[in-house]
């Protein structure tokens, strides 16, 4: 019994821990073409997206890929590789974060990213992302 509340209590918490996730995401095109670009999240907040991210971004990709990467990009806790690890799932998701690290991704649509390049591509797109917890 203990252990179907604590994955109840579990579920809880990281479902409150993800309020900030985005109910929709849209591109960085249209983010652009935004004059006050946003999101709306789980919790019904909107979280604004800083221009220069936009602009950053913009620089990294060819304007066909602007209409298909969609903001904010989403870091997720991975288990899988033990404490510390995060990851990246989408091609141009990967692609933008080897371009900020200037690492190479364990494959083309999947990057795995402990914790000091989590840091440095939090620190140059603190709005552009959102880390997302799963257990």
């Amino acid at each position: 019994m203990s252990d179907i509340f604590n994955e109840r209590a579990m579920q809880r918490l990281f479902t409150n821990m993800n309020q900030h996730v985005p109910v929709k995401r849209r591109s960085l095109q249209q983010l652009l073409q935004d004059s006050d670009p946003s999101y709306v999240g789980k919790d019904g907040r909107i979280y604004k997206i800083n221009r220069k991210e936009l602009e950053l971004l913009s620089e990294l990709l060819d304007p066909e890929e602007r209409g298909r990467l969609k903001l904010p990009i989403l870091i997720m806790t991975d288990t899988s590789y033990g404490d510390g690890y995060w990851k990246v799932i989408g091609t141009l998701e990967v692609k933008v974060f080897s371009l900020i690290i200037n690492r190479a991704p364990e494959k083309e649509d999947e990057m795995r990213v402990f914790y000091p390049y989590l840091k440095e591509i939090r620190d140059k797109l603190p709005t552009a992302t959102n880390t997302v917890f799963s257990y």
